[in-house]
């Protein structure tokens, strides 16, 4: 009760309990854990999916692979901050290679993300995100999904076209194969933490 207004709270709540119960079945039906750099989880119905502080979802993805690829790629924020901050050289050699190779990239959204540099992040996020979702449902569901993807359009269209170099880009400096959160340390966890995510000096 609110200044003698009733407000139902119950749609929102039963929009949250159906992605949290799609969330159960993806970690019933999927080995997840090595791709959980946290754990803790929010689903807030009217907020764009983010990383940090917490990985939070919403409820607009509702089918069960979308929400996979969608949990996949915020966790992949968190295992590209650890990366930057344990290894500060390789992620600015990763940064350098990025530029010049993709010398202009997508923005704004939905083509791209909202600013330049976060559009460059997100070829490497996007990237990881497709390597991940491979791993668990097949390469061309993965591609298929990204390729369909409304958000970052633009980014997961470069990323596609340019797999291969980008792969060789990221081995080379040790991003991939990507290292499993079953195997981070706490030191590990709280690098994937910060809130200052993948900085370039």
């Amino acid at each position: 009760m609110s200044d003698g207004i009733e407000i139902d709270l119950s749609e929102a709540k039963r929009a949250a309990e159906i992605v949290r119960d799609i969330l159960g079945r993806l970690r019933s039906n999927f080995e997840l854990a090595p791709y959980e750099y946290t754990k803790n989880v929010r689903i807030a119905p009217g907020e764009i999916p983010h990383s940090h502080p917490t990985l939070t979802l919403n409820t607009m993805i509702r089918g069960e692979e979308q929400l996979l690829c969608t949990y996949l790629h915020e966790q992949m924020h968190w295992y590209v901050t650890w990366y930057s901050y344990a290894n500060r050289a390789g992620w600015q050699a990763i940064s350098q290679a990025i530029r010049q190779m993709v010398p202009s990239v997508p923005v704004p959204f939905p083509q791209g993300a909202h600013t330049e540099a976060s559009s460059y992040l997100h070829i490497v996020i996007n990237w990881l995100e497709v390597e991940a979702a491979a791993a668990l449902l097949g390469r061309s569901a993965a591609v298929e999904i990204a390729s369909k993807n409304f958000v970052y359009s633009g980014i997961y269209a470069l990323v596609l076209d340019d797999w291969d170099n980008l792969g060789r880009l990221y081995l080379k400096h040790g991003l991939v194969p990507i290292r499993p959160a079953t195997e981070f340390s706490n030191e590990d966890l709280l690098l994937a933490a910060h809130q200052d995510e993948a900085k370039v000096d």
